[in-house]
């Protein structure tokens, strides 16, 4: 059995909402409306932390073709899971053929990450070995686009990702009637997509995006403006623990 030595780790993963779980400040804010609506959310998470973390693995993910002039792509979301989560990511795109005649633009693409955090947890099990709580975190897809006319393109295509984790705490963390000791799930799927990308300047663009999970039936939805570089975007998950998720990432051409 895993024991980790810093329960700090899970307060930081889940934020606000898991501070009230300690008495002292409960008593003061619980029934408040924000205190109410913090612990539905801090009870929502316990309940599927699998879905919390896979939803933010979709920020670390751009799916959107690459523009007509480029060969590749790298990208690194920065918030919300390098900020605040120590969540490192890298993600790549890569033309493998051009938009001609019936043909459309085909990319690929491809997503690591990892919690840097966890890498400076020690942890043991009973015979006092050493064991390192383990995260991965990982996606590839293929997307097809098609100009439309001088601005516009369609696009689709299909992704499987995949986030796992496998962590112990050396003290329980309590909420109301749940009681976590550990943090262990396995979260995968294949999803198909379809959107708009529409050029709004040189090297920008609005981009507009909708998937679909097959294995949970998951609905998910991105709005996003590409500038040079920079990436401001939302992503919606209608039944996820926090429906609406601004990203912010930045890029490189190739």
């Amino acid at each position: 059995m895993r024991k980790i030595n810093y329960s700090f780790l899970f307060t930081a993963i889940l934020g606000l909402s898991m501070l009230l779980a300690q008495p002292a400040r409960a008593d003061d804010f619980a029934n408040s409306a924000v205190g109410r609506q913090l612990i539905d959310l801090g009870i929502k998470f316990l309940d599927d932390p699998g879905d919390f973390f896979f939803n933010l693995h979709t920020d670390n993910e751009d799916l959107s073709p690459l523009p007509k002039e480029r060969n590749g792509s790298l990208r690194w979301n920065f918030f919300p899971t390098t900020l605040p989560f120590t969540w490192a990511n890298l993600s790549a795109k890569v033309k493998i053929k051009n938009d001609s005649g019936y043909w459309p633009q085909i990319d690929l693409s491809a997503e690591y990450g990892n919690i840097l955090a966890l890498k400076a947890v020690k942890s043991s099990n009973d015979n006092g070995q050493e064991i390192k709580p383990s995260f991965t975190d990982y996606s590839f897809g293929a997307t097809a686009s098609k100009v439309m006319n001088e601005k516009t393109r369609i696009f689709g295509g299909v992704k499987f990702a995949s986030v796992n984790m496998d962590v112990t705490f050396s003290t329980p963390v309590v909420l109301g009637d749940f009681n976590m000791s550990s943090l262990h799930f396995a979260v995968a799927d294949t999803s198909f997509f379809m959107g708009l990308s529409q050029k709004t300047g040189d090297n920008c663009y609005t981009v507009a995006q909708l998937g679909y999970g097959c294995k949970y039936n998951k609905i998910t939805s991105r709005l996003m403006l590409v500038y040079p570089h920079l990436e401001l975007g939302l992503d919606i998950f209608p039944e996820g623990l926090l429906v609406i998720q601004p990203f912010l990432a930045w890029h490189w051409y190739f």
